[in-house]
């Protein structure tokens, strides 16, 4: 089964055109815009990172350095290690209080210079006491935190001060059992990291950790990675790595220490900015769309009107409407093609004109043609019956004869195209069935219900060829003829039968009677049954095909002929 071909209009297509390349220019806009925020949002997220981190490993190498430097000179070898044995030697108190006064400031001065200095201290090894007692501790395990032993120096990761005010992040170096003078003292100094300082996004959600060269966590910001945690980075030959990791967008990079230190923020902190670019993308193609789809609507109605107006003024020619309608359309090729349409309704209602007036003059003609036959036929006939009927008496039912012969024939000769009226041709039929007598033996009922529905117009001699066949041809042995005229009220319709009791007729008989006309150029033509064919013929034309007139009839059993004609009361008498 073939599928119908859908076709769209020309106003639909328009429409979805416009509709399908608006959408791939908003997509495309969309696609490249996000493609492209998202490389530079990667990048810029990358690179900020990355500088962090620099300047953090820059930072905290600096303080490992520094903090070895101070080491040197905290040693016994060093200017404050002097200074600390002399403080020592001193066997006055006095003595003792200048050179602790001296070695304090001489400490306290480096903390000056170098502000990132927290902490610098002389401990003693096994009481673990502060040597001059002016510091406070969380805690006296000084040696945990070491990752990395160098000589003598122990480095340790990043961890909170040992300061038991103190919650900042340091670094820190130790040297134990340092001998001055007959005491064993520890060295132990802290410097400040910074890493929230360089926070690109800030508040916890950033990530900050130092593992070692085997990538076990030694210090986190972050509890989501414990410390001893391994993390297995995929790290570049250069030893540097950005990406993916777990839940977090991570760089990270080897310091010359063989340290490995990591910076990183939350993949949804990276979705919610990229999700803010995303909105702002949506947005900017919304307001790219509203003028699009504002100029296509624009153009949809230019050209929609139009193309309505020609639409229905198309299918008015196909209703038969065929006035001429506006042509003030707004698209000049429209107006052209309205005025052209307009033309052809023209053309056309010329020629139905031209065509219905010269069927009626063809009807016309065809009706005078019968007329003339017929007339002719009956005068003939009734003639027969006058000269009959003289030479069989001499009475004065000649008169009366003579009068219904008068105003039969005036009847039939009047050649007006007026209508008649039912009850007017049951009356001449009456008096055509009056003269007849005069010459058949027959008995002829007619039964007409009285009524208004007799005032209907209908055409003239409906009756009369009727009755005429079914006595010339009907009448049989029993010599009857039976008419009936009455109203259908529900149908609104009247009805006329004319039985006869003869020899009936074949089926070849009523094919023939059947047939329409078909005259010659000579005049000549088929007449059988003129009278019966006359009378269906003026029916059709006169009805419009709302009239019916059926026959029925059996070998032995006579004919019967049925009119059924709509109800159409005469203005004169409504």
């Amino acid at each position: 089964m073939m599928r119908e071909k859908i076709t769209k209009s020309l106003q639909g297509r328009i429409l979805l055109i416009s509709m399908i390349g608006l959408v791939a220019c908003i997509l495309s806009l969309y696609m490249v815009s996000s493609i492209t925020i998202q490389s530079v949002e990667q990048h810029r997220l990358e690179n900020s990172l990355m500088a962090n981190m620099s300047n953090e490993i820059d930072h905290l190498e600096f303080c490992y350095f520094t903090m070895v430097r101070m080491m040197q000179q905290m040693g016994e070898d060093g200017s404050i290690g002097s200074m600390l044995e002399d403080y020592l030697y001193s066997e006055n108190n006095f003595e003792k209080y200048q050179r602790r006064r001296e070695l304090e400031n001489e400490i306290v001065s480096i903390g000056f210079i170098n502000n990132y200095v927290n902490l610098a201290i002389y401990i003693d090894s096994d009481t673990k006491e502060e040597l001059f007692d002016s510091v406070a501790f969380k805690d006296k395990d000084f040696a945990a935190g070491c990752v990395m032993q160098i000589g003598e120096n122990q480095f340790q990761a990043l961890h909170k001060s040992k300061r038991k005010s103190s919650e900042i992040v340091v670094v820190s170096l130790l040297e134990e059992r340092q001998a001055f003078d007959g005491r064993t003292l520890d060295i132990y100094i802290e410097m400040k990291s910074n890493i929230e300082d360089y926070a690109p996004r800030g508040g916890a959600s950033y990530l900050s950790m130092q593992l070692d060269e085997n990538g076990k966590v030694l210090f986190s910001n972050s509890d989501l990675f414990a410390r001893e945690q391994v993390l297995d980075l995929a790290l570049d030959e250069d030893g540097s790595f950005s990406g993916v990791f777990g839940d977090y967008y991570l760089v990270a990079k080897r310091s010359d220490m063989g340290f490995i230190y990591v910076n990183g923020v939350p993949q949804e902190e990276y979705l919610k900015e990229m999700i803010a670019w995303y909105e702002k993308i949506f947005l900017l193609c919304v307001l790219t769309a509203i003028p699009a789809l504002l100029i296509m609507l624009a153009t949809r109605n230019m050209l929609g009107r139009p193309i309505k107006s020609l639409e229905q003024a198309i299918e008015e020619v196909g209703e038969g409407k065929l006035e001429p309608v506006s042509e003030d359309l707004e698209v000049r090729e429209f107006r052209e093609l309205m005025h052209k349409i307009n033309e052809m309704k023209v053309d056309i209602k010329n020629l139905l004109t031209k065509v219905q007036t010269e069927e009626e003059e063809r009807q016309k003609t065809e009706r005078e043609k019968l007329m003339y036959q017929i007339n002719p036929h009956f005068l003939l006939n009734t003639l027969n019956s006058v000269q009959w009927m003289a030479q069989l008496e001499h009475q004065e039912s000649i008169s009366r004869f003579l009068a219904d012969f008068k105003s039969l024939l005036a009847y039939n000769l009047g050649k007006e195209e007026k209508s008649s009226t039912l009850r007017t041709e049951v009356e001449i039929a009456q008096k055509y069935i009056n003269l007849q007598r005069q010459r058949y033996d027959f008995e002829a009922t007619m039964e007409v219900e009285e009524g208004e529905y007799l005032e209907t117009e209908t055409i003239r001699m409906l009756l009369q060829p009727l009755i005429e066949n079914a006595l010339r041809y009907g009448l049989g042995d029993m010599g009857v003829v039976d008419i009936r005229i009455f109203q259908d009220e529900r149908k609104d319709c009247a009805v006329i039968t004319i039985q006869d009791h003869g020899s009936g007729l074949s089926r070849e008989k009523l094919e023939q009677l059947n047939r329409p006309f078909c005259y010659k150029n000579n005049g000549d033509g088929d007449t059988a049954g003129i009278g019966l064919r006359y009378v269906r013929h003026c029916l059709e034309g006169f009805y419009k095909g709302e009239s019916i007139l059926t026959i029925n009839s059996e070998i032995g059993r006579g004919t019967k002929v049925t009119i059924i004609i709509p109800v159409r009361i005469a203005k004169e008498h409504t």
